[in-house]
Protein backbone atom coordinates (compact mmCIF):
# COMPACT_ATOMS: atom_id res chain seq x y z
CA UNK A 1 0.00 0.00 0.00
CA UNK A 2 1.06 3.63 -0.88
CA UNK A 3 0.25 7.17 -1.86
CA UNK A 4 0.61 9.01 -5.16
CA UNK A 5 1.41 12.95 -4.72
CA UNK A 6 1.01 14.75 -7.76
CA UNK A 7 1.47 18.43 -8.46
CA UNK A 8 -1.99 19.96 -9.40
CA UNK A 9 -1.78 21.12 -13.25
CA UNK A 10 -5.78 22.76 -12.76
CA UNK A 11 -4.00 25.56 -10.69
CA UNK A 12 -1.61 28.22 -12.31
CA UNK A 13 2.29 27.34 -12.60
CA UNK A 14 3.30 29.06 -9.32
CA UNK A 15 0.51 26.87 -7.26
CA UNK A 16 2.05 24.11 -4.69
CA UNK A 17 -1.36 23.10 -4.31
CA UNK A 18 -0.84 18.88 -4.70
CA UNK A 19 -3.05 15.77 -4.46
CA UNK A 20 -2.69 12.41 -3.16
CA UNK A 21 -4.47 9.17 -3.73
CA UNK A 22 -4.38 5.62 -2.28
CA UNK A 23 -2.40 3.70 -4.65
CA UNK A 24 -1.04 0.48 -5.09
CA UNK A 25 1.89 -1.04 -6.38
CA UNK A 26 2.65 -5.03 -7.41
CA UNK A 27 6.63 -5.74 -9.02
CA UNK A 28 6.96 -9.24 -11.12
CA UNK A 29 8.75 -10.79 -13.48
CA UNK A 30 7.79 -9.63 -17.16
CA UNK A 31 10.89 -11.55 -18.72
CA UNK A 32 13.29 -13.43 -16.20
CA UNK A 33 16.70 -11.70 -15.11
CA UNK A 34 16.10 -9.22 -17.55
CA UNK A 35 13.14 -6.45 -16.81
CA UNK A 36 10.36 -6.13 -14.14
CA UNK A 37 6.31 -5.33 -14.50
CA UNK A 38 5.20 -3.07 -12.09
CA UNK A 39 1.52 -2.82 -11.96
CA UNK A 40 -0.14 0.28 -10.21
CA UNK A 41 -3.34 0.44 -9.43
CA UNK A 42 -4.71 3.77 -8.59
CA UNK A 43 -8.16 4.92 -5.91
CA UNK A 44 -9.20 7.95 -7.99
CA UNK A 45 -12.41 8.35 -6.32
CA UNK A 46 -15.50 6.73 -4.98
CA UNK A 47 -15.98 4.54 -8.43
CA UNK A 48 -12.60 5.39 -10.40
CA UNK A 49 -9.83 2.57 -10.25
CA UNK A 50 -7.44 3.22 -12.89
CA UNK A 51 -4.56 1.18 -13.58
CA UNK A 52 -1.20 1.62 -15.03
CA UNK A 53 1.52 -1.38 -16.00
CA UNK A 54 5.10 -0.37 -16.42
CA UNK A 55 7.70 -2.56 -17.70
CA UNK A 56 11.07 -1.44 -16.71
CA UNK A 57 14.64 -2.96 -17.12
CA UNK A 58 18.19 -2.32 -14.42
CA UNK A 59 20.69 -2.00 -16.05
CA UNK A 60 23.78 -1.54 -13.88
CA UNK A 61 26.32 -2.04 -16.72
CA UNK A 62 24.84 0.26 -19.40
CA UNK A 63 24.17 2.49 -16.10
CA UNK A 64 20.63 2.79 -17.29
CA UNK A 65 17.09 2.49 -16.73
CA UNK A 66 14.15 2.15 -19.15
CA UNK A 67 10.39 1.84 -18.91
CA UNK A 68 7.85 1.45 -21.04
CA UNK A 69 4.32 2.43 -20.01
CA UNK A 70 0.56 0.52 -21.63
CA UNK A 71 2.37 -0.25 -24.86
CA UNK A 72 4.33 3.56 -25.66
CA UNK A 73 7.89 3.26 -26.53
CA UNK A 74 10.12 2.77 -23.75
CA UNK A 75 11.64 5.79 -21.96
CA UNK A 76 15.68 5.74 -20.55
CA UNK A 77 17.45 7.46 -18.03
CA UNK A 78 20.83 7.70 -17.29
CA UNK A 79 21.21 6.26 -13.77
CA UNK A 80 23.70 7.13 -10.85
CA UNK A 81 24.00 5.29 -7.71
CA UNK A 82 24.21 1.59 -8.88
CA UNK A 83 27.77 1.38 -7.06
CA UNK A 84 26.61 2.56 -3.58
CA UNK A 85 23.69 -0.01 -3.92
CA UNK A 86 24.01 -2.33 -0.75
CA UNK A 87 21.99 -5.88 -0.51
CA UNK A 88 19.82 -4.16 -3.07
CA UNK A 89 19.19 -0.95 -0.89
CA UNK A 90 20.25 2.53 -1.59
CA UNK A 91 19.33 5.85 -3.82
CA UNK A 92 19.33 5.71 -7.79
CA UNK A 93 19.15 9.19 -9.57
CA UNK A 94 17.97 8.75 -13.08
CA UNK A 95 18.18 11.75 -15.58
CA UNK A 96 16.29 11.96 -19.19
CA UNK A 97 14.24 14.10 -21.57
CA UNK A 98 10.60 13.36 -21.49
CA UNK A 99 7.37 15.79 -21.40
CA UNK A 100 5.60 17.56 -18.79
CA UNK A 101 2.22 18.78 -19.48
CA UNK A 102 2.82 17.85 -22.69
CA UNK A 103 5.98 19.87 -23.26
CA UNK A 104 9.49 18.88 -23.76
CA UNK A 105 11.14 18.22 -20.45
CA UNK A 106 14.07 16.95 -18.77
CA UNK A 107 13.55 14.58 -16.41
CA UNK A 108 15.05 13.58 -12.63
CA UNK A 109 13.93 10.61 -10.71
CA UNK A 110 15.29 10.19 -7.23
CA UNK A 111 13.97 6.29 -6.58
CA UNK A 112 15.54 5.62 -2.79
CA UNK A 113 15.12 2.04 -1.96
CA UNK A 114 15.00 0.79 1.73
CA UNK A 115 14.52 -2.95 3.55
CA UNK A 116 10.49 -1.91 3.63
CA UNK A 117 9.90 0.97 1.64
CA UNK A 118 10.28 2.57 -1.76
CA UNK A 119 9.94 6.24 -2.33
CA UNK A 120 10.27 7.56 -6.35
CA UNK A 121 10.01 11.13 -6.26
CA UNK A 122 10.15 12.58 -10.00
CA UNK A 123 11.25 16.55 -11.15
CA UNK A 124 11.03 18.27 -14.19
CA UNK A 125 12.16 21.36 -15.87
CA UNK A 126 11.69 22.71 -19.44
CA UNK A 127 13.97 21.02 -21.90
CA UNK A 128 17.21 23.22 -22.47
CA UNK A 129 16.72 25.54 -19.04
CA UNK A 130 19.06 25.85 -16.79
CA UNK A 131 16.38 26.59 -13.69
CA UNK A 132 15.74 24.38 -10.85
CA UNK A 133 13.72 21.22 -10.93
CA UNK A 134 10.25 21.52 -9.74
CA UNK A 135 8.12 18.61 -7.96
CA UNK A 136 6.36 16.54 -10.69
CA UNK A 137 5.03 13.60 -8.65
CA UNK A 138 6.19 11.15 -5.84
CA UNK A 139 5.19 7.65 -4.12
CA UNK A 140 5.84 6.08 -1.50
CA UNK A 141 5.13 2.67 -0.50
CA UNK A 142 5.42 0.29 2.22
CA UNK A 143 5.87 -3.72 1.89
CA UNK A 144 2.75 -5.76 1.87
CA UNK A 145 4.62 -8.67 4.04
CA UNK A 146 7.58 -7.86 6.26
CA UNK A 147 11.24 -8.73 4.86
CA UNK A 148 12.96 -11.42 6.89
CA UNK A 149 15.37 -10.07 9.27
CA UNK A 150 18.84 -9.84 8.25
CA UNK A 151 21.08 -11.57 9.88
Amino acid sequence: MGVLEYRDYSEPPTSAKRETLPTWLSIADAEPGKSLKWRYIYDDGPTKVVEETDIVTFDPIASSYAESDNGKPAQVFKVTGYDTLRSGHGTLVLTGAGTDNNKPSETRVTMQINRNLISILEETRPAGASVDFVFRHAFRFTRAIAPKPDR
